[in-house]
């Protein structure tokens, strides 16, 4: 059966078959003790650590990551430092007796693999996992050798001797090409030897292995190996990584897309990052910690706004040629988007096929209810820099500009009134949508941007059709008095990442984010708006603020 399946591996569903199958075929093969011996030992273990049997430290070593009471989280002789201490010390006594040493050996490599890792984890018992490891490696050659020399090598030893790379921080690296090409002589070889079981941190170790193999492949076959990754990560194929192992693998996977020389929107990329590391526009923070590359973090803000405002004009408004032109006219000003609301009418918000759910699943957060205006009306709010731009859904509506700080509603609100969004008495001006709108457009844009700087509102939007920028010496440099706003913040790392400039963000951890620019000189204009923002600068530190 697994030869049959070999042919078809190229595809996700049969690796992951043939795999199940590998594991079904030898996965339940044991030759361990009873857990009811194993515990008799251990507590024997706990009680008093030394004068055991030969055939009660054979259990211990068997029971190295097993519970000593009968709680699944008890303590275990890997939890803690002093207790493995004592176990190691007593294998020192049986080092010299290859047979029942050999057993010990058996026992505490099945406790190897039967480990529970936490791949983010730097617990004590990780560590004595890590030291197990190296103990099982270094013990290795001698032992097998003197096996050797008396000409009876056991099968598993044999197999273990042939693959000692399971005994390294890189256990599975050379299993990746077999996983994909269905080549599985090696992996039959490997569990049928060792009795790994099916729950077996080594699995996730063999899926890791193939991400990282994908991840190292030229542009092309990045590409289309793709498809059948992303099913590995997000939990649509047979074998499901931990929490952990999924957002480290999609990690790896968007910072390699990111430095490819194409980066063509990819849905099921976008869709898999916003699921396991967040939405990267609302929690930078989070790609910051996760993924600690900005040109992917980026790349998918830019898909997710991209997706975000093409649901508006050709989902929730569907006018014709009209939407079409909005939808292309938005789009080229993305980059300067720096956050997005969209306020549903009654028909929005009610339908319940899959292309409207899927629409609001996507906005999160930022879904909003228009109030006492038509159901099929539905309105899209834009902050550009220090500009609130709102569209409307039904053409014949006029675009409203205002100013951030007196748009006339409060955008954490639930419900907005139809009348609020368009109050002409706090608005800066509003334009329809009449032939050669465009342009008219990117003129009204430009000089309201440009408006905003002179009078030293912080520039944060540049010109999408080309304007260039006040000089710096227009600019106000006073400090202000209120807190930056998040979307300020959020747009000043983004343009100190274009810049090369590193920063540190502890504000979770209760400290300050830090903008890590030592010498102003560098970069006169983003120090200048740190000072306009309120950052204090320390000498040959950088600029700071809580």
């Amino acid at each position: 059966m697994l030869h049959e399946r070999a042919g078809a591996w190229g595809q996700t569903r049969d690796m992951a078959m043939a795999l199940r199958d590998i594991r079904k075929a030898f996965g339940d093969r044991s030759d361990a003790p009873s857990l009811d011996q194993l515990k008799i030992a251990l507590r024997a273990f706990f009680a008093r650590r030394t004068d055991l049997s030969p055939t009660q430290v054979k259990y211990v070593c068997y029971g190295v990551t097993v519970p000593h009471d009968d709680t699944e989280d008890g303590v275990r002789i890997i939890d803690d430092r002093a207790l493995f201490q004592a176990l190691m010390k007593v294998l020192g006594d049986y080092e010299t007796q290859e047979g029942r040493f050999r057993q010990c050996y058996q026992g505490l490599l099945q406790g190897y693999f039967g480990f529970r890792r936490d791949p983010g984890e730097k617990s004590q018992a990780h560590q004595n996992w890590i030291n197990l490891r190296r103990y099982l490696s270094e013990r290795l050659p001698a032992m097998h050798a003197k096996a050797t020399s008396r000409e009876f090598v056991p099968d598993w030893l044999g197999t273990l001797n042939e693959h000692k790379n399971l005994l390294t921080d890189n256990p599975c690296g050379r299993y990746a090409d077999m996983f994909e090409a269905g080549k599985t002589d090696e992996l039959r070889a490997l569990f049928g030897g060792l009795g790994i079981e099916s729950n077996s941190w080594i699995w996730d170790e063999v899926v890791m292995a193939y991400v990282r193999s994908v991840c190292e492949r030229g542009d092309a076959e990045f590409y289309d190996a793709l498809r059948c990754v992303l099913p590995f990560l997000n939990g649509r194929a047979d074998i499901k990584l931990p929490q952990l192992l999924a957002v480290r693998a999609t990690a790896m996977i968007v910072k390699r897309y990111a430095q490819c020389r194409s980066r063509p929107e990819h849905d099921g990329l976008r869709d898999t990052c916003v699921a396991l590391i967040g939405n990267p526009w609302l929690d930078p923070t989070a790609w910051h910690a996760r993924v600690g590359y900005e040109p992917a973090r980026e790349m998918v803000e830019g898909w997710l706004k991209r997706r975000l405002i093409k649901d508006f004009f050709e989902v929730l408004a569907k006018d014709g040629a009209a939407d079409l032109r909005r939808l292309h006219y938005w789009l080229k000003w993305e980059p300067q988007i720096s956050d997005m609301w969209f306020v549903l009418g009654a028909d929005a918000r009610n339908n319940r096929t899959a292309a409207f759910s899927n629409v609001r699943k996507r906005m999160g957060n930022r879904e909003r209810v228009l109030e006492k205006s038509t159901a099929d009306n539905n309105a899209f709010i834009m902050r550009i820099g220090p500009l609130i731009v709102i569209e409307f859904g039904l053409t014949g509506n006029a675009c409203f500009f205002f100013s951030n700080t007196t748009v006339p509603v409060t955008l954490s609100a639930r419900a907005f009134d139809l009348s609020d969004l368009k109050n002409t008495d706090r608005m800066l001006e509003k334009h329809s949508h009449h032939s050669g709108w465009e342009d008219r457009f990117d003129s009204v844009l430009s000089r309201l941007l440009d408006e905003r700087s002179a009078n030293g509102h912080p520039p944060e939007a540049s010109i999408a059709s080309g304007q260039s920028r006040p000089s710096s010496s227009q600019r106000i440099a006073t400090p202000r008095v209120a807190r930056p706003d998040g979307w300020e913040i959020q747009e000043l790392l983004r343009k100190c990442a274009k810049h090369g400039i590193s920063y540190e963000d502890n504000r979770p951890k209760r400290g300050a984010l830090w903008v890590l620019l030592s010498d102003p000189k560098r970069s006169p204009r983003i120090a200048e708006e740190l000072v306009e923002m309120g950052f204090k600068y320390k000498e040959g530190s950088g600029f700071w603020i809580k």
